[in-house]
């Protein structure tokens, strides 16, 4: 079948998002076919420079804005400002995720914008919401993973550390932007129904609070069995995870490895189940270590219990699941060819694929300018020259 343009084909983004905390849901809604204009400061996305790098191209920075535009202006600048506010004029929706308050002081924050655009859809991602004492706190992922409780509910103390884990990774940025995401594309589905517009407060402690349910709960209310750590146990060469979460799969378990005593001695529907849990996992390790990863897994997954052998990254994206799917990309930042996953949102009947392409700091500034603001390219070399506009090519 034939796919149809994307699902938010038509629509004009301006992206002043940094990092990753913002530009990876534009980056989703460029993957639906939006036009998504980066507006970058005349340094650059700050993870531009981030590593890893070769030939002055970051391809993290890349796989966060393939199938964007950039248009690079000192927003310091009072021509740059109206430049923008002509730009806003012919946009659908503004994202930002500056501190409270920046976009404010530039002359472009919600209150500036919708004077010149009402029905603008105008959402804004920072650490801790837009209003409110901890408002103007910088902040983030690993600032938020901590001061949310991630950290010490998630990664909790093992092994016998004497401090806390603090995962050198950018969870609450990706949900963050990803429900930003999803709060822009519901406001654009309102304002198709009323005309209205419609103001977005995404704060990364929220999101990351919200999925914490079970440590907020457990923390109101007695638990009648505690939750068992699902970590790993040792292989002959690695490590596997196993989630015998129902009896079904407790059941299926222990017959794929040939103990179904087990199911007696440790019952896992008691309020021993804590305990009887390290129990099984410890009888358990004594089966995987005389085994392989690939073999413990083949047995337990075909027995019926979900599972998992621990994979590197790398591997786990050249997988036969991964290839059936389609789910890895190539994509050219001009340094050269680099692989990334697929857009994660799979629309069976409209186009939804990242663009195969990344933007040089500045290198769609005449295009923009001409097609949605019809300049002509004398005015547009006369903004650079001014020193309003940039390019990394200049």
């Amino acid at each position: 079948m034939e796919k149809t343009a994307g699902a938010l084909s038509g629509v004009r983004v301006l992206d002043f998002c940094g990092v990753v905390a913002g530009p990876f849901g534009t980056r989703l809604m460029a993957d639906l076919g939006a036009e998504v204009v980066k507006v970058e400061p005349p340094t650059g996305d700050l993870l531009r420079g981030a590593p890893p790098r070769r030939d002055r191209k970051s391809p993290y920075f890349g796989q966060i804005n393939c199938g964007k535009k950039s248009i690079s202006v000192d927003l310091k600048n009072p021509g740059a400002v109206a430049l923008i506010l002509k730009l806003v004029t012919r946009a659908d929706v503004v994202m930002q995720n500056f501190r409270p308050g920046v976009m404010r002081g530039f002359g472009l924050g919600y209150d500036d914008i919708v004077k010149h655009k009402p029905d603008i859809i105008y959402a804004s991602v920072s650490g801790y919401g837009q209003h409110g004492p901890s408002s103007g706190w910088a902040a983030y992922a690993p600032i938020i993973h901590a001061a949310s409780g991630y950290d010490l509910s998630v990664l909790s103390y093992q092994d016998g550390l004497d401090k806390p884990l603090n995962g050198a990774n950018a969870t609450a940025d990706y949900l963050a932007a990803s429900l930003a995401m999803g709060a822009v594309t519901a406001a654009l589905l309102k304002r198709e129904k009323t005309g209205l517009g419609e103001e977005i407060d995404i704060s990364m402690m929220e999101v990351m609070q919200n999925i914490l349910a079970y440590e907020i709960q457990e923390q109101q209310f007695k638990v009648e069995r505690e939750r068992p750590n699902y970590g790993p146990v040792r292989t002959k060469d690695g490590y596997l995870i196993v989630n015998p979460i129902s009896p079904k799969n407790f059941s299926d378990l222990v017959h794929a490895v040939g103990h179904p005593e087990w199911l007696e001695q440790y019952p896992l529907n008691t309020s021993e189940r804590k305990n009887n849990w390290a129990l099984l996992m410890a009888e358990l390790e004594k089966w995987t270590l005389e085994r392989s990863s690939v073999e413990c897994e083949a047995i337990i997954r075909e027995g019926g219990c979900p599972c998992s052998r621990y994979q590197e990254v790398w591997e786990s994206m050249h997988g036969a699941q991964v290839d059936i799917r389609e789910g890895v990309v190539e994509i050219d930042d001009g340094a050269g060819p680099f692989l990334i996953p697929t857009t994660p949102l799979r629309l069976m009947h409209s186009e939804a694929k990242p663009g195969l392409t990344v933007p040089a700091l500045g290198g769609d500034n005449l295009e923009v300018l001409q097609s949605w603001l019809g300049l002509s390219r004398a005015e547009i070399s006369e903004f650079e020259q001014s020193g309003l506009l940039f390019s990394e090519n200049q």
